[in-house]
């Protein structure tokens, strides 16, 4: 089976990160291996004032030292959550040497949603992940990820198409990455989705399914995953995206029956059965 390297945080409760990116890639045929960049006593949604958080900047480099002293090389690399600029800075030295031939680097900036920064996030930071695209091969920026990293003006909702141009040229200058821009799809009528720009294929367009109202900590984690594990197992982008669409408003839906789902998380692991099938019928 094909490795992936995640690089996320482990929250130790509230199904996010790598507590959600790594049974979703294996139940898609795909080993998981993690390099965490932090370990939380749980998630950092409502509900968990007080969390704990510890650093692990100091041991990224001991990890990666330990890997290369044998050989392990990578066949996709999926960044998530990191704390600081100087992890950014140590993962755009680092990743090339751990990526196996023809691999990809997908990147999830995560920092920033609904028009505003995440705590303890700011523009210097969003200067520095923008260095990060230019050895990423797909950026999956949510709408306000994606105005931080390139100074755009944030719009929430549809995107018109000259705003759509002007967020691919200003990604153009800096990487050869593929897009998808997550949150693209809502329409205040019932859908939302996300839009895909694959520049080697020159397929573009935009995916939508229905939409589930409510901000749930753990959605662009369990989007990512999906769309890395179908990519790797040889989906083209616009397939990836499609099957991401398509799968997350379902999770929501069937979670909104937990009445602590914003601590417990989503109820994922209910549709990683199908997700191992879609595999399946995508290898044939």
């Amino acid at each position: 089976m094909k490795n992936v390297l995640i690089i996320h945080d482990i929250s130790g409760y509230g199904k996010c990160s790598t507590t959600v990116a790594l049974p979703i890639l294996s139940s898609m045929e795909l080993t998981g291996t993690l390099l965490p960049s932090a370990l939380l006593s749980t998630h950092t949604g409502p509900g968990f004032e007080g969390f704990t958080f510890l650093d692990l900047k100091d041991e990224m480099p001991k990890i990666t030292d330990h890997w290369k002293s044998f050989g392990l090389k990578f066949d996709a690399i999926y960044i998530g959550y990191l704390g600081h600029v100087a992890q950014i800075e140590f993962l755009s030295q680092e990743l090339p040497a751990l990526l196996a031939d023809n691999g990809k680097i997908y990147l999830d900036p995560v920092m920033a949603d609904n028009g505003q920064f995440y705590p303890g996030f700011d523009q210097n930071y969003a200067h520095a992940m923008r260095d990060l695209c230019r050895i990423a091969d797909v950026v999956m920026p949510n709408q306000t990820e994606a105005a931080y990293l390139f100074d755009l003006d944030y719009k929430e909702g549809l995107w018109p198409e000259e705003k759509i141009q002007e967020l691919e040229h200003a990604l153009g200058q800096y990487t050869e990455a593929a897009l998808v821009l997550t949150g693209a799809g809502f329409d205040e009528q019932g859908k939302t989705g996300a839009y895909f720009k694959d520049p080697v294929s020159d397929q573009s367009g935009l995916v939508q399914a229905d939409f589930v109202g409510g901000s749930f900590h753990g959605t662009g984690d369990i989007f990512g995953s999906i769309l890395v594990g179908a990519s790797v197992n040889g989906a083209d982008l616009a397939e990836a995206t499609r099957i991401a669409v398509e799968t997350l408003p379902k999770i929501i839906k069937i979670s909104l029956d937990d009445p602590n789902m914003e601590q417990n998380g989503l109820q994922f692991e209910r549709f990683l059965g199908d997700l191992s099938q879609y595999v399946r019928e995508l290898k044939k």
